[in-house]
């Protein structure tokens, strides 16, 4: 791995509540309380974030909200580690070339990172000339690093098994703080989202954010996504203050964004938004429903389906 500084960005949101962040990237979530600490998500694997986190955690317990790679990469650093059932599965089969892209660990050096990464990057040069002279929404927390020159073949450490598995309904209790594990299936079937009731907190990682929502996956499941959110929503808002998220620029989000989710997977799954052609994440035909702030994406056959029953 390469050094874990300057490329982590790592500040207190709040107290108790620090972000972990590969901007551009994913973001991942220290929790602390009085007793214990908490990590949700161990992000690319791409430099160490064990020691990134150095001077604000000792051994905090890992959690992932589901085994996508970017957000498993470091799990080998950490001694505790807990994940849904079904992401124990997965973790055991991310060496398998059969396995689906998203679900296995990405090489650092290959074109087609280097140059996702390198037009991420670039987007974000342009996005920063035009904000500075009037707008300074880009701080600290949106700073996208380029990406290292490493060679074809470098990956991230295999995750081991997790040393715990959670579920709907687990409590970590942290001594001043109580994090409650709600699933959340959808984007992934073994997805979870963590609530801190107490403190009116949402951390939604994959499951709410402003950008593209990728339901076009192989593990991806839009009706159990709708679901999700809309329980989310139904549960929630009114509950909580904020919700900490795990992609683009936007770390945190609004509440209201569960309700306005939830609508949009309504009008999608009833065939009342126009679906546009596009790419997924790994250059797949897929098709997208803009909603202004965010967009949901699903594969392309879903296009025709619509097509052939209209």
């Amino acid at each position: 791995m390469s050094s874990p500084l300057p490329w982590f960005q790592v500040s207190e949101i709040e107290p108790g509540i620090t972000l972990v962040g590969e901007p551009g990237f994913v973001f991942s979530w220290l929790v602390s309380g009085r007793d214990d600490q908490l990590l949700i998500d161990s992000g690319l694997g791409l430099a160490d974030i064990r020691a990134a986190i150095a001077d604000v955690a000792d051994e905090p317990l890992l959690v992932n909200s589901h085994a996508h790679f970017d957000h498993v990469g470091g799990n080998a650093l950490f001694s505790r580690r807990a994940i849904h059932p079904l992401g124990a599965d997965r973790l055991t089969h991310m060496g398998d070339p059969d396995a689906p892209w998203e679900y296995r660990a990405l090489d650092f050096g290959s074109k087609a990172t280097r140059d996702y990464a390198t037009a991420t990057y670039e987007s974000w040069r342009a996005l920063q000339q035009v904000d500075r002279p009037f707008h300074f929404m880009l701080g600290p927390e949106e700073q996208v690093r380029p990406w290292p020159s490493l060679p074809p073949g470098t990956v991230a450490p295999e995750p081991p098994p997790p040393t715990e598995l959670v579920g709907e309904g687990s409590v970590f209790d942290l001594g001043s703080r109580r994090l409650r594990v709600l699933h959340t299936p959808g984007h992934a079937a073994e997805h979870v989202c963590l609530l801190d009731e107490h403190e009116g907190i949402l951390f939604a990682q994959d499951q709410a954010y402003y950008g593209p929502h990728y339901l076009c996956l192989a593990g991806s499941d839009v009706q159990a996504w709708v679901e999700s959110v809309t329980r989310l929503a139904d549960e929630l808002i009114g509950a909580i203050r904020v919700v900490y998220t795990a992609h683009t620029l936007r770390y945190s989000a609004p509440p209201k964004l569960l309700r306005e989710l939830a609508h949009a997977g309504k009008c999608v799954l009833a065939g009342e938004m126009p679906l546009a052609p596009t790419e997924g994440p790994d250059g797949e035909a897929a098709v997208a429903a803009d909603f202004g702030h965010f967009s949901i994406l699903l594969p392309a056959a879903a296009a025709e389906r619509r097509n052939r029953i209209d």
